[in-house]
């Protein structure tokens, strides 16, 4: 494995395709949420407007759904033929789903059966994109020297962050040209249809990578498991492991991640009466903010270890949660991206050592799946749900503080969670 600075072509390339799924997935994520508020008379008309956002989340939440059994199907591929092939197809079919939804006719042509092939849309994506996350950390963990791994890894969520800014970017775009009505009728149309030449892009770079180190080693040795995913639930240590994972991931990863930045805008939009443009450029900013962040987290955790910059992400969720919501209640600009910018912070941190400490924790033959497996359960039962459940609660309770409330209890887990976590920093890949 190579011990020479990561600045070289090969590790950027690395880098490169292993955060273009999650570009693409991001991209898309962020585009269904901020548009939410016009998806919703389109495929879901409802009686009244909490109804048509639920069950327009309720299309969002689908794609978690399918995301475990996508872990499996990805995870079995990538773990039994390597982790560039899958990767290839992955980004094409997560492109695909997501350019799709452009084209659709609205409910007022066809009727229910419009708000039935959104969903299976966003089913489609979410077995395309369960692996995703696991099977491009891995190709970017297994490439880095061991003392940047954390860091390498890091730009996979950087991807992630790339996403939705370039979805926000285009949501402003949108909002500045288009008056609210032409968006209403045919303008949110564009972003999705936008996904396809992003595919394309992401599958070229794709196309020229290598298989990593690791995995070629186990296939040379004839050391590859034929059925990654009979040995990760009949071993009890590695079951062990995604338990923790998912204790780990349960805040900052999920929960947090998309009250903060999938539920908010819509928050924003309907209760903090900020209006469009307006939000989509704060959360831009707030997004960009996080960008910078994410790789000096990651490069932090190489120093000091992956435990220690999760509990400082824990903490800050804490403390930070119901201040942020009061903040944003107060319906300013200004308030506002403060709030925002204070939010991706322990977000950022968080979302740096998922990967690695996902991914360390689990043997080279099996990583893929048990990391996808943890991953994709962790998302379907706490991201996906999580702007179903804050509609629900402002809806209950009429603020914005028992969100809040909800993400510090969910940090107070994941704290507990973390205890139990060893760290993996230090540690050699196992095989």
């Amino acid at each position: 494995m190579p011990t020479s600075p990561t600045r070289t072509p090969r590790q950027l390339t690395v880098r490169l395709g292993g955060a273009a799924g999650q570009v693409i997935e991001w991209y898309d994520f962020t585009i269904y949420g901020y548009f939410a508020v016009f998806l919703a008379p389109q495929f879901f008309p409802a009686h009244n407007e909490v109804a048509g956002l639920l069950a327009t989340f309720v299309g969002l939440l689908s794609t978690f759904v399918t995301r475990p059994l996508g872990a499996v199907v990805v995870g079995h591929f990538a773990d039994r033929l390597g982790r560039r092939r899958i990767l290839a197809v992955t980004i094409f079919g997560a492109s695909l789903s997501a350019a799709v939804i452009g084209v659709l006719p609205s409910a007022s042509s066809i009727g229910v059966a419009a708000s039935v092939l959104v969903v299976l849309c966003r089913l489609t994506q979410g077995i395309f994109t369960g692996g995703e996350v696991p099977a491009a950390g891995s190709l970017v963990l297994e490439h880095a020297p061991a003392r940047r791994r954390a860091f390498s890894a890091s730009w996979v969520q950087v991807g992630a962050a790339a996403g939705s800014v370039l979805a926000l970017l285009v949501a402003t775009l949108l909002s500045t040209v288009l008056p609210h009505d032409a968006l209403a009728e045919w303008g949110w149309r564009i972003p999705f249809l936008v996904a396809a030449p992003l595919g394309a892009v992401g599958w070229f770079v794709r196309a020229r990578l290598t298989e990593t180190p690791e995995f070629a080693k186990l296939a040379e040795h004839g050391e590859v498991v034929r059925a990654p995913i009979v040995e990760l639930v009949t071993n009890p240590r590695h079951l062990g492991r995604i338990l923790r994972l998912l204790g780990v991931f349960l805040c900052g990863s999920f929960f947090a991640f998309y009250i903060f930045l999938t539920y908010v805008p819509t928050y924003l939009l309907g209760h903090a009466h900020l209006g469009e443009r307006a939000t989509f450029a704060s959360a831009l900013i707030a997004q960009c903010f996080m960008m910078c962040v994410i790789p000096p987290a990651g490069r932090l955790a190489d120093r000091i270890g992956r435990r220690p910059v999760l509990f400082a992400a824990q903490i800050l969720f804490v403390v930070l949660s119901v201040p942020v919501f009061l903040l944003m209640g107060l319906g300013t600009f200004g308030f506002v991206l403060l709030a925002q910018l204070v939010i991706v912070i322990p977000i950022g941190l968080h979302q740096a050592v998922q990967i690695p400490i996902m991914l360390e924790l689990l043997p080279t033959r099996v990583r893929v799946s048990g990391g996808g497996l943890a991953f994709g359960i962790a998302s379907a039962l706490f991201g996906g749900t999580a702007p179903i459940f804050a509609v629900w609660l402002v809806g209950r309770t009429g603020t914005g503080t028992s969100v809040a409330i909800a993400v510090v209890v969910a940090a107070l887990i994941s704290m507990a969670a973390t205890v139990a976590t060893p760290e993996t920093g230090r540690r050699e890949l196992e095989a």
